[in-house]
């Protein structure tokens, strides 16, 4: 019988996300095979394949796709003006995997009229999130379990001047802006904590300011200059927080800088989450 202590007790650790990372230690490789494994074989709406699992645990390669990873709004005292963003330290850990959401090659479900549906159809979307929602959620719980702390994140592919590098480097940019048959979601750090520290402070001392996320940003005037999206481009600067504790952002705001890099959420209040039985 499961300790149902035990239990809640890897279910709140999950709910912490951590934001630094002990590079000195290495996962053994049975442990990120049996992740990987997780991933792939939870549990999906007739059994379908909404989504790949893209992986490394190279710590260059997390560092280039670290780079691009601008969005966590830096919130200060909570107040977003003058607006600014650090990047997501959440996926720079020792393992990093990218879900990325796709068109299954199967469909069971079927049209009104009798026709199946096609694998394109909006709702099956829905599916393939549900699908992604529950792979995280075995993943994070399997790693608690085995001694590893995590974070879930969003912010991919994103910063001053980025031009779908996360994408590009993955090798899937077509698929997803020209034949728009997949999508990049979740990702998930999973590692080892560094030791005697809060798990809300990072190691980055680069802050970007101008901006209160990393979408469509760039270090120069672009004027009315649109990305194929067709969203407009906003100016930023990027500034080391160790340098100075003030900044001027382009457009004119002054920036009071922290002296480092702390993340705040709402984990330390209660949700407004019920449960009601249905009578």
């Amino acid at each position: 019988m499961a300790n149902i202590e035990e239990e809640k007790k890897y279910i709140k650790k999950i709910q912490q996300c951590q934001r630094n990372w002990d590079y000195s230690k290495t996962m053994p490789q049975e442990h990120i095979d049996y992740l990987l494994w997780i991933a792939k074989e939870a549990p999906s709406k007739q059994h379908e394949a909404y989504y790949d699992i893209y992986y490394s645990s190279n710590r260059k390669t997390i560092e280039e796709l670290y780079k691009w990873s601008w969005g966590s709004t830096y919130s200060g005292d909570f107040n977003n003006k003058p607006p600014a963003t650090w990047r997501n330290p959440q996926m720079n850990a020792n393992l990093f995997m990218l879900f990325v959401m796709k068109h299954p090659p199967t469909a069971r479900n079927s049209m009104n009229d009798g026709s199946i549906v096609k694998t394109e159809h909006a709702p099956r979307w829905e599916n393939g999130l549900v699908a992604v929602g529950t792979a995280l959620g075995l993943v994070m719980r399997a790693a608690a379990e085995l001694g590893y702390a995590t974070g879930c994140n969003k912010n991919n592919s994103q910063g001053p001047d980025c031009d779908f590098n996360w994408e590009r480097r993955l090798g899937i940019y077509e698929d997803i802006y020209v034949h728009k048959k997949k999508k990049m979601l979740y990702g998930i750090g999973i590692g080892y904590p560094q030791e005697g520290r809060p798990r809300n402070e990072s190691d980055d001392t680069e802050l970007v300011i101008g901006a209160a996320n990393g979408h469509n940003l760039s270090l120069k005037d672009r004027g009315e200059e649109r990305d194929i999206r067709g969203w407009k481009y906003r100016q930023c600067s990027i500034v080391d927080i160790k340098i100075s504790d003030k900044a001027i952002d382009p457009y004119g705001n002054i920036h009071e800088l922290p002296d480092k890099a702390v993340f705040h959420t709402n984990t330390q209040y209660p949700r407004e989450i019920n449960c009601i039985e249905i009578k």
